[in-house]
């Protein structure tokens, strides 16, 4: 499904070169959880909004389904993207919409008929079971509801791959739970395959199949959840797996 080849990224600040991709390889199947951990500023951020294109890799090939992306134009990647969707640590909810208007809002952009909108966002509303709050505005909503409004509007246009970018890192850990809850349950009766990027190994341990790790910009370690929780090799991986808040 999703494939990254020798993937580079590199950003310029005044004339210095900072390298936030080093040489990234990764394969993720159809319709697998893949967890992608790292500390802040290691590069998981880039390497998420590499995958849908929002950041054009400097050097190396991404394919989706088989099709090289890296090359299509601006254009062209419209459609790629509408098979992709993404959501957010801080949820990016227009505050001026209910909840009917955010999950609608991607639809509207495609022209679909307002009664087919209306059909999809009540289909929607059902899956995050938030039905009761179809016309109430973001401000009025929790961190967890609001959430799961930015998980429907990701669905809306029914993707293949789901991007999630920190989604649990600013809730709860109950709300966290029910979050993952749901991920899982979309992947199971949708088919989506989702990526997930966080630096919480206990939500990789929760949901994902497999797991990659990164720091400064490389892949240090791959493999199914249960092996890296038990063989773990980096040393990277061991300090997130046994984090330690000892102060001198």
């Amino acid at each position: 499904m999703i494939r990254l080849e020798g993937v580079h990224k590199v950003f310029y600040k005044k004339d210095k070169a900072i390298k936030a991709l080093d040489n990234v390889s990764l394969e993720i199947a159809t319709g697998e959880i893949f967890g992608i951990i790292g500390y802040s500023g290691s590069g998981k951020s880039t390497l998420v909004r590499t995958i849908n294109l929002l950041e054009r890799p400097t050097a190396g090939d991404i394919y989706l389904a088989g099709q090289a992306v890296t090359t299509l134009s601006d254009k062209q990647l419209i459609h790629i993207r509408r098979r992709i969707g993404m959501i957010f640590q801080h949820f990016n909810l227009l505050s001026s919409q209910t909840v009917y208007g955010n999950i609608a809002f991607p639809l509207t952009l495609t022209d679909m008929p307002k009664a087919q909108i209306e059909i999809r966002v009540d289909e929607l509303l059902e899956l995050i079971d938030l039905k009761d709050k179809k016309y109430d505005f973001p401000a009025s909503l929790s961190g967890g509801q609001k959430q799961r409004v930015a998980i429907a509007r990701a669905l809306a246009s029914k993707p293949e791959i789901l991007l999630c970018d920190e989604a649990t890192s600013a809730l709860d850990p109950q709300t966290t739970r029910s979050i993952l809850s749901l991920l899982k349950r979309i992947n199971l009766e949708l088919g989506i395959t989702i990526v997930l990027i966080t630096h919480q190994m206990e939500v990789v341990r929760a949901i994902c199949h497999r797991v990659a790790v990164i720091s400064q910009g490389k892949i240090v370690e791959k493999n199914s959840v249960e092996h890296l929780f038990n063989h773990a090799k980096s040393p990277i991986t061991q300090e997130l797996l046994n984090p330690s808040l000892i102060i001198d």
